[in-house]
């Protein structure tokens, strides 16, 4: 609690009263009547009025995403007969941030005002909200007046479950390209009869189902759905390459998000899902399960998991894969591109995997590196650079090719386009009935 600056100059106005007790003609003891008096009034509203009521609460809820902006609500209520403006500052968890750091509101007597801000994780895991501190003003406002009201609440912030909230509504209104998604044909190309349908104009002839066409005398298509009871196995990277951030987010997360996306996609279409989560060894796994029980499962077994600094063990992964799914599986591995040995254990293991499964590996594409290479030089030296630039790009390149040479499927994407490259691939194998 300190004196506000309304009671600072105040005094100092006061004490000018003794001063001009000379030259006013005044006794000397009414000059200082006036300072006495303001002195007064500050001590008895330092008492009296810094005696403040009010209540305050904080409404968030139990699980948040990492990287979306997750609401939070405060509810304050003044309990005195007079209005008071409260400033106040959350405690939000760390690493995140708020969208206002200091934030307000004026309440009339009695009144109950609610304030809203956005607070974005930056790291999964299990964290709490600590102190709400507010700041008001004195009755007469001329003290300060701080309040630290201890409202701890503890969070549990899982991988960006909201992008699946994103996914569905854009799906139902048809805007999927949005978020970068295609349009995959799905219908007509599977091998499990759907329905009957009328004939619409398109439809290709050999569809046309001539025996229900000529017993009800109209067009009738027999519609194929795509396979169902398929698998899809998440093999996410944990290793020290997959700790590279891009735009606040660790690599890792960038794939955890694209799995429970493409999880929730591919158990809506009938399909199980697990994951196994490695670095040096195997760190997590989730046994293929079928139902939204198996995307819960992937998140509650992955919310608090971190990438490691170490170096990526592909065998023990590749060998734990070997040894716990029998049943053909899409493997999506989600990793770095590391260097020639690495390259070499994954080119080897997912060629050997490809005569039982379809093994799919997506790499991060570096996003300083693709920079660098549309970087028009204006020197030597970076001319240097955009040459080194080109030549890894070129690297890169040679590497998916030996890898779809080998008969597996490998492609590279930024981290913004990580989770549509994922999905767009899976429905294409899905309607192409590679699995």
């Amino acid at each position: 609690m300190y004196p506000t600056r309304k009671a600072l100059w105040l005094l100092v106005v006061s004490g000018v009263g003794p001063l001009a007790v000379p030259f006013a003609g005044i006794p000397y003891m009414m000059g200082w009547l006036l300072p006495l008096a303001v002195v007064a009034v500050i001590i008895s509203d330092r008492m009296l009025g810094t005696q403040l009521r009010f209540a305050v609460r904080r409404r968030v809820a139990k699980v948040l995403s990492v990287g979306a902006k997750n609401k939070v609500e405060l509810v304050l209520k003044n309990l005195n007969a007079f209005a008071l403006h409260l400033s106040f500052i959350d405690e939000a968890p760390q690493p995140g941030s708020v969208d206002e750091e200091q934030m307000s509101v004026h309440l009339s007597p009695g009144q109950q005002g609610k304030v809203v801000y956005w607070y974005t994780p930056k790291r999964r895991g299990r964290y709490t909200f600590g102190h709400i501190r507010l700041q008001t003003r004195s009755r007469l406002g001329f003290w300060f007046v701080q309040r630290s009201v201890a409202d701890f609440a503890e969070v549990q912030v899982y991988p960006d479950i909201e992008a699946i909230s994103q996914f569905e509504l854009l799906a139902q209104t048809n805007s999927l390209s949005e978020l970068g998604y295609l349009n995959t044909r799905v219908k007509g190309d599977g091998h499990e009869f759907e329905r009957m349908r009328d004939y619409r104009s398109g439809d290709e002839p050999r569809k046309v189902d001539w025996k229900t066409t000529a017993r009800l005398n109209r067009l009738i298509v027999r519609e194929m759905g795509q396979d169902r009871n398929q698998n899809v196995l998440f093999m996410i990277d944990m290793g020290r390459l997959m700790q590279q951030t891009t735009d606040g987010l660790s690599h890792f997360d960038y794939a955890l998000n694209t799995a429970i996306i493409l999880g929730h996609i591919a158990q809506k279409k009938g399909d199980n899902i697990g994951a196994v989560l490695f670095s040096d060894k195997v760190k997590k796994y989730v046994p293929l399960r079928k139902g939204r029980g198996a995307v819960d499962a992937l998140i509650m077994a992955a919310y608090d998991m971190e990438p490691e600094p170490v170096a990526t063990n592909y065998s023990h992964a590749f060998k734990h894969v070997m040894a716990n799914v029998n049943k053909r599986s899409l493997l999506l591995l989600m990793t770095h591109m590391g260097k020639g040995e690495e390259q070499r254990l994954i080119r080897t293991y997912a060629s050997y995997l490809g005569r039982q499964h379809l093994p799919l590996c997506l790499f991060f594409k570096e996003p300083a590196l693709e920079r660098a290479v549309r970087n028009v030089p204006h020197s030597t030296k970076e001319a240097f650079e955009v040459a080194a630039a080109a030549d890894l790009m070129m690297d890169r390149t040679e590497s998916l090719s030996r890898l779809q040479h080998a008969k597996v499927l490998a492609l590279d994407a930024l981290p913004g386009q990580y989770s549509a490259t994922a999905i767009n691939n899976y429905l294409d194998i899905k309607a192409r009935n590679l699995l």
